[in-house]
C-alpha cells in the first residue's frame, strides 16, 4: 500500500531518544561508532579480503551535519593517505584490506567545544566465532553519546536541526546504502536506563570524591591547628 501524497517518509520522522535533556542542564546526544566489514570470498586478492566500512553516526542514523563541522579518521599508515577527513554525513570512510587496526577518530563540532572530541575504535574484520561469510557482515559498534553542559542556544538550535534520519543512500552490496541495514538501532527505553545508570555512578563518584575532599580539609585543618601550637610555645629569640 502507497504512502498517502505529502505523508512523511522514515527518513523525516523524529528520533524520540533525541536529544536527551537532564535536570542538570546537561544535553545528551546519543550516537554509534564503529566498523563493519564485509568479506569478499575465497577468490579475493590476498591483500584485499574484505570490504569495510569505519564511522560514527546518530544513534538511529540521524544527519549530523548541522552538529558536526568534520571527522578525522587516522588509518594504518600503510593505506594511501593515511589522514581522511570528511565534513559531511555519512561521515565514514570505506577502504579495501586484509588486517585489522586501531582507528583515531577525531569529531570537530560547528558550535560548542574547541578541542575535538577523541574515539578509538579497533576495526575488525573476522567473527569470533565461525566461518567467515559474504553474506553477513562483522559489525562491532559501540552506542555512547556526546555531552554538553548548558549549550549555547546556537549549538542548541544545531542539534536539535540533527533530529532526522538520512534519507536512503544509493544502494549497493557494500556501498554505504548496504551499510544502513546492518546497523543497531537504539530504543529510547533502553538508552534513558542507560543514561540514569550512568547519572547515579556519576553522582556516586562525586559524593566519593567530596567525602574525600571533606577529610582532605579536616586534615588540613588539623595540620594547621598543630603548627600554631607548636608556633605559640616556642621559645622567643633573644
Amino acid at each position: 500500500m502507497a504512502e498517502p501524497s505529502g505523508a512523511p517518509t522514515k527518513s523525516d520522522l523524529p528520533n524520540a531518544v533525541w536529544p536527551i535533556k537532564d535536570r542538570d542542564g546537561y544535553i545528551t546526544v546519543p550516537i554509534a561508532f564503529g566498523s563493519m566489514a564485509f568479506w569478499m570470498g575465497k577468490r579475493a586478492p590476498e591483500y584485499q579480503t574484505h570490504r569495510w566500512h569505519v564511522y560514527i553516526r546518530g544513534a538511529n542514523n540521524e544527519d549530523l551535519t548541522p552538529l558536526i563541522e568534520r571527522v578525522i579518521f587516522q588509518l594504518h599508515p600503510d593505506f594511501n593517505n593515511p589522514t581522511r577527513v570528511v565534513d559531511q554525513a555519512p561521515f565514514h570512510v570505506s577502504e579495501l584490506g586484509w588486517g585489522e587496526f586501531e582507528v583515531l577518530i577525531k569529531v570537530f563540532f560547528h558550535e560548542g567545544p574547541e578541542q575535538p572530541i577523541e574515539l578509538r575504535h579497533v576495526l575488525s574484520l573476522f567473527p569470533k566465532t565461525g566461518e567467515p561469510s559474504t553474506k553477513k557482515p562483522v559489525v562491532v559498534e559501540k552506542h555512547d553519546e556526546l555531552v554538553f553542559n548548558e549549550p549555547s542556544e546556537a549549538l542548541l538550535q544545531r542539534i536539535h536541526m540533527c533530529n532526522k534520519r538520512l534519507p536512503p543512500a544509493v544502494q549497493g552490496n557494500h556501498s554505504w546504502g548496504g551499510v544502513e541495514p546492518w546497523m543497531t538501532c537504539l530504543n529510547a527505553h533502553d538508552e534513558l536506563l542507560r543514561i540514569q545508570a550512568a547519572q547515579r555512578r556519576v553522582q556516586a563518584e562525586t559524593s566519593l570524591l567530596k567525602e574525600e575532599l571533606y577529610r582532605e580539609q579536616q586534615s588540613h585543618t588539623l595540620f594547621q591547628e598543630e603548627v600554631k601550637k607548636l608556633e605559640g610555645g616556642a621559645a622567643p629569640k633573644k
